[in-house]
């Protein structure tokens, strides 16, 4: 996944796709939004409270958060602390009526990639959609790649799994079998029959697919990366990054 710790030109849209989910409890925000987004060339849906959100919401592909922080009723902090999780695929952007910096702070560190004024400038917003969606496609693309392998993984014995567990561990077959209790010709089965549920030609080669699969959800799993400027513009306030989750 590559790092994304400057924001992307707005005319990097033209390369990613995905939905815009906003929102807002003022009637206002929700159409300035959705005219913008239109303008964008992109989907748009718009929901009046954090309530109706979670309600209609469906997770079925590559899109962006763009929240108040403020609701009426459920606040828009806990909907970051709920959808911020990357297997939604939903990067977000926190919203304020006010640029707050301790505001800015919670959202980040409840998961939000950016934090904006209601009044921000129209590129600016651009610019944020972007480097969600850019976000958002990327980790689409990776759950996509594994995809295959997992389910690979999910189809294995449990004595297969632990067949793997030695292989991984660079353990010759000879070894294996003795730590098992079985002869080397059962094991050859069981290697072989896992070899062939992961789609490897060797021992190594599984080994290898099974360390890049556990980067890869490492990379997805923690949080949403956020862009470099928007922490200097943190620390330039003297208040310190933001705390982790």
């Amino acid at each position: 996944m590559e790092s994304l710790n400057q924001t992307p030109p707005a005319n990097s849209l033209a390369r990613v796709s995905g939905c815009v989910h906003v929102v807002d409890d003022e009637a206002f925000v929700r159409e300035s939004m959705q005219l913008l987004v239109s303008a964008l060339k992109l989907p748009c849906i718009v929901y009046q409270s954090a309530e109706e959100f979670t309600e209609k919401f469906r997770p079925d592909g590559p899109g962006c958060l763009v929240v108040d922080l403020f609701l009426k009723g459920r606040n828009g902090f806990s909907l970051l602390r709920e959808y911020a999780d990357p297997k939604y695929l939903v990067p977000a952007i926190a919203i304020s009526g006010s640029l707050d910096a301790r505001h800015g702070l919670r959202a980040i560190q409840e998961g939000a990639v950016v934090f904006l004024g209601k009044d921000c400038e129209e590129r600016e917003l651009e610019r944020a959609i972007a480097t969600c969606l850019q976000l958002a496609n990327e980790a689409a693309s990776l759950v996509e790649q594994q995809r295959p392998f997992k389910a690979g993984l999910e189809q294995l014995s449990d004595s297969e799994q632990v067949v793997l567990d030695y292989l991984i561990q660079g353990k010759p077959n000879r070894a294996i079998a003795s730590a098992l209790g079985v002869s080397e010709r059962t094991l050859e089965r069981r290697r072989a029959a896992l070899l062939v549920k992961l789609n490897a030609g060797s021992a190594a080669e599984a080994a290898h697919m099974v360390g890049r699969y556990q980067r890869e959800e490492g990379v997805l799993r923690p949080r949403w990366p956020v862009p470099a400027e928007l922490l200097a513009g943190f620390l330039s306030d003297g208040d310190g990054p933001p705390p982790t989750r």
